[in-house]
């Protein structure tokens, strides 16, 4: 095993390479501050589709089941960081849990510096997963860094006690949007006047999303009847969102509405979200992406990660899908339209987050120097 002052390069691993506009925010992140604490350094990124994140980033990438690769680029490197995002779950799949917690065991075993950045923990439900997590963070994590506090309480319930353990904020939070040219021509191409009035709605399907369809799509009647707000349907996940906006649109007969299936990447995604009045989302990243903007929000909560963090920016208008009803969401719809003239308090609590985010550098720069 060589020692780490002897090697350079970092390696990347998250779900990235999937089309989901989240997971690519924050590998978007992580490079910017990364290259700004080591910018001579070789990066290599682990992705499902590595010659998309390559040419996108430029990067080194390669595919993430290649096992004898990742060991391969391990051997030589000295940092390997895990994030961000809820990686270490078993809701989602158990395989996807065992497969990260393999790369952690694998990284610490060819003798790098572990990092867990940005991360969102939990959950974690099946008690042979619990230990196993336990065992391996424990053991081969030399610092993890968290998202919201939510996750801070499950390593404690864990029994996670041995890395550095580092409260700090979601990375993309930190990202910008594009060019208001590059937004504008964004929403042309998709047939969407850059400056109209919109209500956003971006969904994602999920166990008992069909039930459910129907109340988004009164809800965005409701919008324009009430405070004359055209629904934009926009995928953050742009291979699969699309199919859960299509039922949801089915009862808007008379009400003018819009796909933006393809919003582009990040930046344009970010400003194509800074257009909108109003937000209602499943989808986590549509959300911190919302909060950035100083945009008000609406959570619909699938999975505890979306409350988690709205709870950790101060926000208190979200619901579970499980009992979502119409008359629930139209209230939370005129709550937060109440808000959009008075965005100050989210602003300071997104400032303070972003403060907070700055822990992931400093993370980064003292295992990369120690």
């Amino acid at each position: 095993m060589a020692d780490t002052d002897s090697r350079d390069g970092i390696l990347i691993c998250g779900a990235y390479g999937l089309g989901n506009a989240g997971d690519e925010a924050i590998l978007s992140a992580i490079l910017r501050e990364v290259r700004t604490v080591a910018p001579e350094s070789e990066i290599t990124v682990l992705s499902r589709d590595p010659a998309e994140t390559a040419a996108r980033n430029g990067v080194k990438a390669l595919y993430m089941f290649d096992l004898p690769g990742m060991h391969r680029v391990l051997s030589r490197t000295r940092l390997y960081i895990n994030g961000g995002g809820s990686l270490i779950q078993d809701a989602t799949s158990r395989r996807s849990l065992w497969y990260y917690l393999y790369t952690l065991h694998a990284a610490k075993r060819h003798g790098c510096r572990v990092l867990m950045y940005g991360c969102g923990i939990g959950p974690v439900r099946h008690r042979g997963d619990r230990t196993l997590t336990r065992r391996i963070l424990n053991h081969c994590a030399d610092t993890i860094t968290l998202r919201e506090s939510d996750s801070l309480r499950e390593l404690e319930a864990l029994r996670v006690n041995k890395p550095e353990i580092i409260l700090s904020a979601d990375p993309a939070l930190t990202l910008t949007a594009a060019p208001e040219a590059e937004v504008d021509a964004v929403l042309e191409r998709a047939g969407i006047p850059p400056r109209g009035r919109y209500l956003c709605l971006a969904l994602r399907r999920w166990k008992g999303y069909d039930k459910k369809a129907a109340i988004f799509g009164a809800a965005a009647r409701y919008a324009w009847e009430t405070y004359g707000l055209t629904p934009v349907f926009t995928a953050i996940e742009k291979r699969q969102d699309p199919s859960a906006h299509r039922p949801a649109a089915q009862s808007l007969d008379g009400v003018p509405h819009y796909f933006l299936d393809d919003a582009g990447d990040t930046g344009t995604i970010i400003g194509a979200l800074s257009r909108m009045e109003v937000i209602v989302s499943l989808r986590l990243h549509a959300l911190i992406f919302a909060a950035g903007q100083g945009i008000p929000l609406v959570g619909v909560v699938y999975d505890p990660k979306v409350s988690a963090f709205l709870r950790y920016l101060g926000e208190d208008l979200f619901t579970d899908l499980d009992t979502l009803t119409e008359p629930a969401l139209c209230s939370l719809l005129d709550r937060a339209v109440s808000r959009a003239g008075h965005p100050e308090a989210q602003a300071r609590m997104v400032e303070r987050l972003r403060a907070m985010e700055g822990r992931n550098m400093d993370a980064v720069r003292r295992l990369w120097e120690r």
